[in-house]
C-alpha cells in the first residue's frame, strides 16, 4: 500500500514539474509586438493595414497597439524611453526589449524586425 501511494506522488511530481517546464519554455518563445503611434500622426496612418497583415502571416505573433496620449501609450514611452513615433518594439514574454523600429517603416522592414527578434529570443533560450 505504501508503494502505490509513493508512485501516485511520484507520478503527480512528474506531471507537475514537466508541466511548468513547458508553460516556462512557452512564455520565453513568446513574441509580443507593441506598436506606439498617436492619433494625429500623419506617419502612423497605415499602422493598421500592418497590423492586420502581420496577424496573417503569423498567427501566434501578439500585437498591441497603443497611443501615447492615452496612459496605456504613455507608460511604453517611458518604461521603453521613446522618442520617435510610431514604434514598433518587439518583445519577449518577459517583457524584455528584443529589437525596435522607430520612425515610419514599410512591411518589409517590419518582416525582417520580427526576423531578428525570433533569431534573439531563439538565441537566447540556447542552452550553455
Amino acid at each position: 500500500m505504501n508503494k502505490i501511494i509513493i508512485y501516485i506522488v511520484l507520478v503527480i511530481c512528474a506531471i507537475v514539474h514537466s508541466t511548468g517546464c513547458s508553460a516556462k519554455k512557452d512564455t520565453q518563445q513568446t513574441i509580443k509586438l507593441v506598436v506606439v503611434s498617436a492619433y494625429n500622426c500623419d506617419s502612423c496612418s497605415a499602422i493598421d493595414d500592418t497590423i492586420e497583415y502581420l496577424q496573417r502571416i503569423d498567427r501566434a505573433l501578439e500585437i498591441k497597439k497603443v497611443d501615447i496620449h492615452n496612459p496605456d501609450g504613455a507608460m511604453y514611452v517611458s518604461q521603453y524611453h521613446l522618442w520617435r513615433i510610431p514604434v514598433y518594439i518587439f518583445l519577449d514574454g518577459n517583457g524584455r526589449e528584443l529589437y525596435r523600429l522607430e520612425g515610419e517603416q514599410s512591411r518589409s522592414e517590419i518582416e525582417k524586425g520580427l526576423s531578428i527578434a525570433k533569431q534573439r529570443i531563439t538565441n537566447r533560450n540556447k542552452p550553455e
